[in-house]
């Protein structure tokens, strides 16, 4: 298939997700300068040249922004940045494994490899990095002197957070506010005491819009397991949480709202069995409940409509006999892109297919690697880290107005 073929059909209706998959590769051959046929292109409407880049990788539509400065302006766009966004989401495409030991290493998630390194923006002089989290292709990254950064490792471009307090008792937790449009940070710092309460709690957030932090109410339960970051599912950041320290206590799944910045509690499913450790993950954008039965088997639980409680699934169990070492920690990380297979990662160091058709485990080696070690899936996106100051400063104190009103009430945990 060649252009001739699309531009003859411009001025009718176009499926063009039915020439994509060809037409994306020869897009790359026939836009650069020295071809013969770049004018032909020009000729294409703007919207149907914009649903054909949506749809390519990051790498190749960065290139892309040579050919004119109508692609430039196009490619830079908001709306097309969200749109090419929603294409790799909706499909499955465009996602990355990351590997996380004292460096950090990438490969395309369809083929595990090759793997190659990542220079990120934090470097420090051990050059030791942990990733808080991964949403809509940013990483939220810290370092080991605690300086802290959001970050597109594919456009290489970043943003330093304001500098904080150091202690050494905090979670943290990465996501999106759809209200708002904005990237936003959370800070928790907790110490419990042995009375059943917390001996001292602050919670703070600084969002990439004002790059400034500031205190939110109190999250209203003691977490069960220090130092795991918050889950970033449907507008929120979930994480697992206790009434009191007894490690006895009954464990639950507490969310903060990221735009109302609101607490409220999850409803958990209806467990075959009690006795097991909980832990919260994301899935194909769906909050994960893991339930960890002595490290025996392991079940997880897929909520397919946030926030309902009848819409947990139980989407398979593994046993320890079917993978290599014990099942101490799994983590979900992706769907492959048929949505037959599972991969996931246990005891933060070795990974595993789960195939839902035969209903059996995979262990997974990844070939020029020496070790297996943490993962994130960040997606490959051209999300902007830039912010229009002029146009905040226009903004009104509707916002400021709103959240000392908040404040002033204090949080109110919804059952």
């Amino acid at each position: 298939m060649d252009l001739v073929m699309v531009s003859s059909c411009k001025s009718g209706q176009v499926n063009t997700s039915r020439l994509l998959d060809v037409h994306s590769l020869s897009i790359l051959r026939e836009v650069r300068p020295d071809l013969e046929n770049q004018n032909m292109m020009g000729n294409l409407p703007l919207d149907l040249i914009a649903d054909i880049l949506s749809r390519l990788p990051v790498k190749y539509v960065l290139r892309l922004r040579c050919v004119s400065k109508a692609w430039r302006s196009l490619i830079g766009d908001p709306d097309f940045i969200k749109l090419h966004l929603r294409h790799s989401l909706e499909s499955r495409t465009n996602h990355t494994l990351i590997l996380k030991s004292s460096d950090l290493y990438a490969a395309d998630l369809a083929c595990l490899g090759p793997f190659a390194k990542l220079e990120h923006p934090l470097m420090s002089y051990n050059h030791g990095v942990k990733i808080l989290g991964s949403c809509n292709g940013l990483l939220c990254i810290r370092n080991i002197v605690e300086d802290m950064a959001i970050w597109n490792p594919y456009t290489r471009k970043h943003q330093v957070l304001p500098s904080l307090s150091s202690c050494n008792a905090y979670v943290y937790g990465f996501g999106y506010d759809t209200v708002s449009d904005d990237y936003k940070v959370v800070k928790i710092m907790q110490l419990g005491g042995v009375d059943g309460k917390a001996l001292e709690s602050e919670v703070k957030i600084c969002s990439l819009k004002r790059l400034a932090w500031r205190r939110i109410p109190d999250i209203p339960c003691i977490f069960s397991f220090p130092g795991v970051n918050g889950v970033f599912a449907s507008g929120a950041l979930h994480w697992v949480l206790t009434h009191k320290v007894q490690l006895s206590e009954e464990n639950v799944i507490v969310a903060l709202d990221l735009a109302a910045e609101k607490y409220r509690e999850i409803p958990q499913p209806e467990y075959i069995d009690k006795r097991f450790q909980l832990d919260v993950g994301v899935l194909g954008g769906c909050l994960c409940a893991i339930a960890n039965y002595d490290d025996v088997r392991v079940d997880l639980w897929v909520m397919k409509e946030y926030g309902l409680k009848e819409s947990w699934t139980r989407l398979f169990s593994v046993a320890r006999e079917e993978v290599i070492g014990p099942l101490r920690y799994v983590k979900p990380l992706a769907y492959s892109r048929s949505g037959d297979q599972v991969l996931l990662e246990h005891n933060s160091m070795n990974h595993f297919w789960y195939d839902l058709k035969e209903r059996k485990a995979n262990d997974v080696w990844f070939d020029d690697m020496r070790f297996s070690c943490e993962t994130e899936i960040c997606l490959q996106s051209l999300v902007s880290l830039y912010v229009n100051r002029r146009q905040l400063n226009r903004e009104d104190n509707g916002d400021i107005q709103k959240m000392d009103d908040f404040l002033s009430e204090g949080f109110k945990l919804v059952l």
